[in-house]
């Protein structure tokens, strides 16, 4: 598998026009897919762990290769239709200060925590190309029978009392089906 996805600005020339908007929306994506979907939005959790985050992960969040960290792996769903794969990655030092607001997620999306806290501060918004044998693209595909060529993704670090988290957001096949 390749070992670093290629992280960038947002260049909209370079990205799929009808997924423009949704790859660049700074506002809420648990929002704008609750306006978007067509049956019932709903957080399917696929895990919680601690484990080592990716290498383009540590090297975002400023961590030791090393350092094991608290990582959320949910899919945003329309119905039975899975439209995001959204990883989570949570340093240990912003997880020890915040513990109990994750522990209380359960199945509840965390841009409900985010966005509606007016000291959360969110960093630049990323975007990727993934292609198959990269390691997010196969994890948000690994319950879909659709393998398209690309995925496109975004990320953005949040800052809750100063502490930074990474939210990784994969674009799925179910979602590209309408731009």
């Amino acid at each position: 598998m390749l070992e670093l996805t290629r992280w960038h600005r947002i260049q909209r020339r370079l990205m799929p026009r009808g997924l423009v908007p949704w790859l660049s929306d700074t506002g809420s994506l648990t929002r704008r897919l609750k306006r978007y979907n067509q049956i019932d939005f709903s957080v399917q959790v696929l895990g919680n762990s601690w484990i080592k985050p990716l290498t383009d992960e540590s090297l975002a969040l400023k961590l030791s290769l090393s350092e094991l960290s608290y990582q959320r792996e949910v899919l945003l769903m329309d119905g039975q239709n899975a439209n995001v794969y959204a990883r989570t990655v949570v340093p240990r030092a912003t997880y020890m200060t915040l513990q109990q607001r994750f522990n209380r997620l359960g199945n509840k999306p965390l841009g409900e925590v985010l966005f509606t806290d007016p000291t959360v501060v969110r960093g630049p918004i990323e975007i990727a190309c993934l292609k198959p044998g990269q390691w997010l693209y196969e994890m948000a595909l690994l319950e879909e029978a659709e393998r398209p060529e690309v995925l496109w993704g975004r990320r953005s670090q949040f800052y809750l009392g100063g502490k930074p988290l990474l939210v990784n957001e994969i674009f799925l096949p179910a979602l590209s089906r309408c731009w």
